[in-house]
């Protein structure tokens, strides 16, 4: 691994736990600074690799544990941190239909761990809400963060990444 590398993805893992922690200081829009920790991971597999971005996302995950508030902690691990590698995955297909489904399953395996392990062992209050209607406005809110996560990697092709 060149050390060029190794600097960019030591960068990637402090920024990534920078914006988590920004999640304790800014405690009213913790799902926005969630997903503006997500597109880090893909800046990583776009500057070096799927490898190193798989262990930026270790990294990240690991110490937000010791570092940043459990709760934020296990959103980013179950969810935002390693969806960006998941979409990698998925967008290689380059079959569009057979990617929305793929995505929609992968989320929804990735809610119900979320949904369980937090149930389990925080203390969390889930609003009175029907389970069904927040399941059908979660596959919603999946598809246009997918659609903005997309976006977010397009603008950093375009307007950082001038090797690519």
């Amino acid at each position: 691994m060149k050390s060029k590398y190794i600097a960019e993805n030591g960068l990637l893992v402090a920024l990534t736990l920078v914006v988590l922690f920004a999640t304790s200081i800014f405690s009213i829009s913790t799902l926005s600074i969630l997903t503006v920790a997500s597109c880090l991971i893909p800046i990583s597999i776009i500057r070096s690799s799927i490898k190193n971005a798989i262990l930026v996302y270790i990294a990240s995950s690991i110490l937000s544990f010791i570092l940043i508030p459990i709760n934020i902690a296990i959103y980013y691990t179950l969810f935002f941190g390693i969806y960006g590698i998941i979409k990698y995955f998925i967008e290689k297909t380059r079959n569009m239909p057979l990617e929305i489904l793929l995505k929609l399953i992968s989320f929804n395996i990735l809610l119900g761990i979320t949904y369980l392990i937090t149930k389990s062992f925080l203390s969390i209050i889930y609003p009175s809400i029907s389970l069904w209607l927040l399941w059908i406005a979660a596959q919603l809110v999946f598809l246009i963060y997918d659609y903005a996560l997309t976006l977010a990697i397009s603008f950093f092709l375009k307007r950082f990444n001038k090797n690519f």
